[in-house]
């Protein structure tokens, strides 16, 4: 006869895992982990990057609903001069300096300071400098948000940027096709950005529909139409000199559609090519790029956001960034 002690001791031995079976459960979780790992890293990248989808089909009705009042798109950057490391009353600030009202930052905006040089003396009522203000309608989850040490081009300037805090932006107004020197990539592939670097105030050298100083197209100046054409795409500051200076400066967010999409000249990162680098080679310094696999995100004239793949064929991306090459586009 069995008693109960025996009993109840069969039964915890029948409870008990060997050190093979704890191994294979063990084993099985790791598989399943691995196996999971990639699908969840790949749902947040996909939300991160329906988030700066939105954020860029804010901007692109910001533009419209600016366009509405002012019967043209704002600005490039609001100064008359190339004076950029001078201090200047002539200085205020990145075309979203006045798209701020339209897409729900009237506060920030009234912080502004438009009797002198706007990016650097803007102070917002607690004394914070406006240009320390993270916005996150202008930033990607998908990137890094850190303050970065200003423009090394202008660290010896009177009104370096260097060790200051400004707060960047992953959207820069687009230039199109512009002129720029040195790379492979020399642009005005169409003849309608001759002025060098965008250093035009009429629009009449300007490839696409911002200048890098003060011009704005206004939608009759954008012959191609409005949906063939781009207006604001991604950028990466850290792979930009003049956008570590961040989005209220005037020389930070002129860029353009003249390097291809997400090109290497991001030193430290796999594929880096020194020789499309500033600061020798503005065009891809100035290129648009994103963090999203295979591409980056655009919004057009129209106020619609595409993904554009970073394998597009490059006279496609020019004419999408040319408001008035006259070339039909197709597919893209």
């Amino acid at each position: 006869m069995i008693n109960v002690s025996e009993r109840s001791g069969a039964a915890r031995e029948r409870q008990a895992f060997t050190l093979v079976e704890l191994l294979v459960v063990i084993a099985i979780i790791g598989i399943l982990v691995a196996l999971l790992l990639p699908a969840v890293q790949s749902a947040r990248e996909a939300a991160r990057r329906m988030q700066c989808s939105n954020n860029l089909k804010q901007l692109g009705i910001a533009l419209h609903s600016y366009h509405g009042v002012y019967n043209r798109f704002p600005l490039g950057a609001s100064q008359s001069d190339q004076q950029w490391s001078q201090i200047t009353n002539d200085h205020h600030g990145s075309f979203l300096i006045g798209l701020l009202p339209f897409f729900e930052q009237q506060t920030i905006h009234d912080a502004c300071d438009f009797t002198t040089d706007t990016a650097y003396n803007s102070v917002m009522p607690g004394g914070q400098k406006v240009h320390e203000v993270w916005l996150a309608a202008l930033l990607c989850p998908s990137d890094e948000k850190k303050y970065l040490d200003g423009n090394p081009l202008y660290h010896s300037s009177p009104n370096s940027t260097k060790g200051q805090k400004w707060a960047t932006s992953n959207y820069g107004a687009s230039m199109g096709n512009q002129a720029f020197g040195a790379c492979p990539f020399g642009g005005n592939q169409f003849g309608n950005g001759l002025s060098y670097h965008g250093h035009d105030t009429t629009g009449t050298q300007i490839s696409g529909v911002f200048s890098h100083i003060a011009w704005g197209a206004a939608i009759q100046d954008i012959r191609d139409g409005t949906s063939n054409t781009i207006a604001i795409g991604e950028i990466r500051p850290k792979c930009s000199w003049h956008a570590r200076d961040g989005w209220m400066h005037i020389n930070s967010l002129w860029f353009a559609t003249t390097c291809p999409i997400n090109y290497q000249n991001c030193e430290g990162e796999p594929g880096y090519n020194a020789s499309c680098a500033a600061p020798n080679a503005w065009s891809c310094d100035m290129g648009f790029k994103s963090q999203h696999s295979g591409g980056a995100q655009f919004v057009l004239c129209d106020g619609s956001v595409h993904f554009l793949s970073q394998n597009i064929d490059y006279t496609t991306y020019q004419k999408l960034g040319d408001r008035r090459d006259g070339i039909p586009i197709g597919a893209f």
